[in-house]
């Protein structure tokens, strides 16, 4: 039973693509949804950041900060513009914070209730003046979460309406009472 040349090859050529292909297959889901240079964050992680920065700003009547996707810009941000010491600082934290909602709840953050997570968050407002990493963690990712929320489409459009022209002046004093007091 002899094998022409060609079938050979045939052969060969489905087993090297299967092979080539394996490796896509047998990859975790848990992947990041986007590409960081510094830091190093796995798809876990980024899904308790959602949930973190859901519990700082929640969805009501609008949009949470989940929904705006303030946890890709926080990343982002973090890996771009933070210094090398202050990124490792924040991952010691993001790890802090994994252990405290463990410590506190028996559970990761992606399994707590939201009760216990708003404690854990409530209880991390509270120590905002200690100078560890996750207190670092905390401030940092909440400082970015408001800046992504005020700075999104969403809320420049519906909340805080921008006018590009004519940009009418707001004082924050009354015109009034300042004309009759200098007359």
């Amino acid at each position: 039973m002899a094998v022409n040349r060609r079938e050979a090859l045939k052969q060969l050529l489905y087993v090297s693509a299967g092979l080539a292909i394996l490796p896509a297959c047998l990859q975790h889901t848990n992947r990041l949804s986007l590409t960081l240079k510094h830091i190093q964050v796995n798809g876990d992680q980024e899904k308790m950041l959602a949930e973190l920065v859901e519990t700082i700003l929640p969805a009501t009547s609008t949009p949470g900060a989940k929904a705006l996707s303030a946890h890709l810009f926080a990343l982002i941000m973090i890996d771009d513009c933070y210094k090398k010491e202050e990124q490792q600082q924040w991952m010691n934290g993001l790890k802090a914070f994994d252990e405290a909602c463990k410590k506190l709840n028996g559970h990761t953050f992606l399994k707590s209730t939201v009760p216990q997570r708003t404690s854990l968050v409530a209880s991390l407002e509270a120590n905002k003046d200690a100078k560890d990493d996750l207190t670092f963690f905390y401030k940092a990712i909440k400082r970015l979460t408001i800046q992504a929320y005020t700075s999104s489409q969403y809320f420049l459009t519906n909340v805080n309406v921008y006018e590009l022209v004519p940009a009418r002046y707001k004082g924050c004093v009354p015109l009034k009472p300042v004309i009759r007091k200098l007359a």
